[in-house]
């Protein structure tokens, strides 16, 4: 016979008996479903019955129990322990376990007894009821005795013990036990010498009962020297188990010691993972294909190999185990592993890849296609390398620097170091460029807003985009052309042409930086919202003083209070906003300082409807002028000949008096 053949039969055999129903007939509840027990292979608290007919009971006369008996379905009986598991855990789920439900004693069960014929004696026990069950009567007790073979017990003494139900053995008698009558008991050594089953025979009338120091014997006199389970072997004597076998002693099995493993915290497969957002929205555009990390976090750690736990039979013989077997935690590049060789983090922030069975970090993740549907967008701490087109509506974001060899359209490009686009910017009005501490380089850029915080540098043409540099906007390649939209730099537009003949507005500010502009707004955000309280305070100041002027007698001293905290309020505020308006000067004053050298480059031709501001001057240009560079003097834009912006530019400063013009 097969496996499964074997399984399926056993299955099968387990379904039937637990659809069973048996009738059974003996003197009490509890015998009728002993002997269902024994019957359907169950124990006897995971049997369901109902009652036909109940016993009646009398001292000369006496009539059976007749039930129903049959297998409690699984779910039903672990419903008790459901409800303890909500009661005790909130529904955790811990207690509700096939492994747990001996635990849950019958909500109804009838009392019980039991008389015992030792060597000193005999001795009755009587257990009470549970719930709704029955109590042991002295018919019960008296037929027990009677089916023992004892005889002459003082019936108040045996009243006593069925009222006070101790469940503790009484000494009832000093009737010795009948010779060739006494209980005995078998020993069975079973699997592998690891268990051993006791099967106790019932003693005739008369006959002594065993005693846990007996089987014992028995157990030793089979050579058995480890694992006797006394309490075990006590329990199974107290409830009369007989003809039924029981482990009596068991060995322990040897447990072979755990492999070590390595406990990985961060993704070692990539999987895509769409993420929903409170409306329950998901943005397909969000792959989270790049697992980030930084420098010292943990990566992974070793959970070293555990010891063996040897066993021992039952003859006392040592059982061997096996220790679990090692592992090595593998250090890659952009790792440190420690001393101890336990625990593995990053060395560097980027991107944390796992291949060869070792885990490491790399500062540069290169994309061999487009940004686009197939990557979702992009965002790693470290450098990034596209080789196709950044899509429309996608975006790219690194702590180092981005190199993208096709083109950006209408999309989001950010990075905290440089941004290279090879092919160059078609933005349509809605693509972003921002750099936050390095210089953005393109063949082109048209109809995007570009922002950094250093330099701009473009080889063929800005065309109706809004740039923002803290250092200067170069132009100056083949073509190198600026028309149209709003060219802002801290010290320099440079560009073989500004405008064309078709007179688009081109603004050229020079002296604007980006980074000072922006601590300047929140400044003055601060500083509006401090002005907002101040106002409001103020005007509840002025109110309360205007009722203590006009009715001081009705003015309390929570009144008073009030006032004080008002007038301590104000002040703090009005401190605050002068600090702001100081720092905001401060900034000013420093772009200021900055402009003072900004100038615009033109080395070619520029066009009319070119409008050029440098600090607080402004000039419009109404005709087309060749090669000139323009600066700020006294408060006006000024003009000479053109001057290559690559000099330094206190050389250019020392010759800019020879063809200077006011314009």
């Amino acid at each position: 016979m097969s496996l499964t053949e074997f399984l399926t039969e056993e299955l099968s055999e387990f379904e039937r008996k637990e659809k069973e129903q048996v009738e059974v007939i003996a003197d009490t509840i509890e015998e009728c479903l002993a002997l269902a027990s024994a019957h359907l292979g169950r124990k006897v608290h995971e049997i369901d019955y109902t009652v036909l007919k109940r016993g009646k009971k009398s001292l000369f006369f006496s009539e059976p129990f007749h039930i129903r008996a049959s297998v409690i379905a699984e779910d039903a009986l672990l419903d008790e322990l459901s409800a303890l598991d909500e009661h005790l855990t909130g529904g955790s789920g811990k207690l509700v376990s096939k492994e747990l439900k001996e635990l849950v004693a019958p909500k109804n069960k009838d009392g019980r007894l039991s008389v015992k014929i030792y060597k000193t004696g005999v001795f009755v026990t009587v257990h009470p009821p549970t719930g709704e069950g029955t109590h042991m009567t002295m018919a019960d007790l008296s037929k027990r005795l009677s089916f023992r073979g004892v005889a002459g017990a003082d019936p108040g003494l045996l009243a006593k013990i069925l009222k006070e139900e101790k469940g503790q053995p009484i000494l009832i008698s000093n009737q010795k036990p009948k010779p060739g009558n006494d209980s005995s008991c078998n020993v069975e050594i079973a699997q592998e010498n690891m268990r051993a089953f006791v099967t106790v025979f019932p003693a005739r009338p008369g006959g002594r009962d065993l005693e846990v120091s007996d089987v014992v014997a028995a157990l030793k006199g089979m050579g058995v020297a480890y694992g006797l389970k006394e309490d075990e072997i006590k329990k199974n004597l107290d409830e009369d188990v007989t003809s039924k076998p029981f482990i009596g002693a068991e060995g322990d099995f040897p447990v072979n010691g755990k492999n070590a493993e390595i406990k990985y915290y961060v993704r070692t497969e990539k999987k895509i993972n769409f993420k929903e957002d409170q409306s329950g929205r998901v943005d397909y555009k969000d792959l989270d294909m790049i697992e980030n990390v930084v420098v010292g976090q943990l990566l992974a750690e070793k959970i070293p190999a555990e010891k063996g736990k040897f066993g021992r039979n039952l003859f006392g013989m040592v059982l061997a185990a096996k220790d679990g077997s090692d592992t090595e935690l593998k250090q890659g590049k952009g790792t440190i592993l420690s001393e101890d060789k336990m625990r593995l983090t990053a060395e560097v922030n980027g991107q944390v890849l796992y291949a060869g069975g070792r885990l490491s970090v790399e500062t540069v993740y290169r994309i061999n296609g487009d940004v686009g549907v197939r990557t979702g967008n992009v965002t790693f701490l470290g450098s990034i390398i596209i080789t196709g087109n950044v899509e429309d509506n996608y975006s790219v974001k690194a702590a180092g620097n981005i190199e993208i060899y096709g083109t950006v359209q209408k999309a989001i490009v950010e990075a905290d170091g440089d941004i290279i686009v090879r092919q160059g910017v078609t933005g349509r009005e809605e693509a972003r460029i921002e750099s936050t501490g390095g210089n953005i380089v393109a063949k082109f850029i048209q109809n995007a807003t570009c922002v950094t915080e250093k330099d701009i540098i473009v080889q063929e043409g800005i065309l109706h985009s809004h740039l923002m540099a803290g250092g200067k906007i170069s132009c100056k390649g083949k073509r190198g052309q600026i028309v149209g939209g709003t060219i802002q730099a801290a010290q320099l537009i440079a560009a073989k042409i500004i405008g064309s003949p078709a007179n688009p507005q081109t603004d050229l500010i020079v002296g604007n930086n980006p980074k000072i502009l922006k601590q300047i707004g929140e400044y003055e955000a601060k500083k509006k919202e401090d002005q907002d309280k101040l106002d409001q305070l103020t005007k509840t100041m002025r109110t309360l003083r205007a009722r203590k002027e006009s009715d001081p007698a009705s003015f309390s001293a929570e009144n008073e209070n009030q006032l004080q905290k008002l007038e301590a309020g104000t002040k703090k505020l009005e401190k605050r906003i002068q600090e702001k308006e100081k720092e905001i000067q401060t900034l000013t004053e420093y772009m200021d300082e900055q402009a003072a050298s900004g100038r615009v480059s033109v080395e070619k031709t520029i066009f009319p409807g070119t409008s050029i501001r440098i600090r607080n001057a402004e000039f419009k240009l109404r005709h087309e002028t060749k090669a000139k560079t323009f600066f700020e003097e006294e408060n006006q834009v000024r003009s000479t000949n053109y001057e290559d912006p690559d000099e330094d530019k206190n050389d250019w400063r020392k010759k800019r008096g020879r063809g200077k013009s006011k314009n």
